[in-house]
């Protein structure tokens, strides 16, 4: 890591642009940058899921109410208790549907939670029955701490749900694992079973969090898991675009570590008929390795990703859009002579890089001057 720091060092004396087009594109690239870095989401590897979970619904919503069937009209909600707000709102105009009916009429003690925020309206939340009062009763005692990131708390609570049968609470497992992020995620005592995350990887309803359920495969080691990891590697090679590839490739690596990184590279980030768009993925689960304490890790990512940029230099803008999603300033020795060579072809390919090397520049600095405080 030291030759990475001297490089870093020179690259810092040494203008990556020249001067007529770093004076036009300045004001370009602090606005692209301020748009692409910063800390990287929770979990960065899914391509489609729900924008909320159940728990973010109840902490985060401006009204929640409890609503049964009207006594007078049973296919119409009726507001029966305020959790939060200050009134119960406009009317709930989602219909009775015939399942919740009939589960409503065996128990009056059940209910089911409304959330209503004034851009969406009302949004149904969840069946509460008695295995989901203490889940609604926790997040509303927490609901101020709670509102933003994933405070201990949030995590103890979770985690200790993941030893729940009730198929409820499986669900939110899942859901609140996928806003983790993945070094923190492996910090974890996880111990959600292969059989069931594997059960659920290919259902339809499963899919939006077929991301994190790859991850916690990966996680878990477990022979099944690793059977299906490689078996979707070895598919996905021969494929034009895999849906959730990075996710995979994360696991595929944590499983193989080194081995892992140098069969991707082999099979899809050096393979010339590979699409930009499926090799982004990939790199997408080497950025979030690398930014783990391993170093041999860290080094077959840093050959895998220098392989990509010698082969087709016009990978270097997804390298530096991964990275810098993860605030690593670490490839920049390796895409600092794509711009001075100009070996990028198109405009805004050149500023995502360029924003990428500037502020491996300011770390840099940054960096050198607390030193010599």
């Amino acid at each position: 890591m030291v030759v990475g720091l001297e490089l870093r060092r020179k690259q810092a004396r040494r203008p990556a642009l020249g001067r007529g087009l770093r004076a036009s594109a300045y004001g370009l690239c602090v606005m692209a940058f301020s748009v692409a870095s910063g800390p990287a989401s929770a979990c960065a590897f899914d391509m489609v899921k729900p924008e909320r979970t159940q728990i973010d619904w109840i902490v985060e919503s401006e009204k929640l109410v409890l609503a049964r069937p009207d006594d007078e009209n049973p296919f119409a909600f009726d507001v029966t208790r305020i959790l939060v707000g200050e009134d119960e709102g406009p009317p709930i105009s989602q219909l009775v549907d015939s399942m919740t009916r009939r589960k409503l009429a065996t128990d009056t003690s059940e209910t089911v939670l409304f959330a209503h925020n004034s851009d969406i309206g009302w949004r149904r939340v969840a069946y509460v029955d008695e295995s989901y009062r203490n889940i609604l009763d926790t997040a509303l005692e927490y609901r101020v701490t709670w509102q933003t990131g994933m405070p201990q708390s949030r995590l103890d609570f979770v985690t200790a749900l993941q030893n729940s049968s009730v198929p409820t609470h499986k669900a939110i497992v899942i859901g609140e694992l996928d806003k983790v992020p993945y070094a923190d995620l492996r910090a974890l005592d996880l111990r959600i079973p292969s059989e069931e995350l594997l059960r659920d990887l290919w259902a339809r309803n499963g899919y939006p969090y077929q991301a994190i359920r790859a991850l916690l495969l990966g996680l878990s080691g477990t022979p099944s898991a690793r059977a299906e990891i490689h078996d979707y590697i070895n598919r996905a090679s021969d494929r034009i675009w895999a849906d959730n590839l990075g996710a995979f490739a994360a696991a595929f690596i944590e499983l193989e570590g080194v081995a892992g990184v140098e069969h991707l590279a082999s099979r899809m980030l050096l393979d010339p008929k590979q699409p930009l768009e499926k090799l982004e993925q990939v790199v997408m689960a080497m950025s979030v390795h690398h930014g783990l304490d391993n170093p041999e890790l860290q080094e077959a990512i840093q050959i895998a990703i220098h392989d990509l940029i010698n082969q087709r230099p016009e990978a270097g803008v997804i390298v530096a859009r991964q990275f810098s999603l993860r605030s690593d300033w670490s490839q920049s020795a390796i895409l600092e002579p794509l711009v001075r060579e100009r070996k990028i072809a198109t405009l805004g390919d050149l500023l995502t890089v360029s924003v990428y090397l500037a502020k491996s520049r300011e770390e840099a600095a940054i960096a050198d001057g607390e030193r010599n405080e």
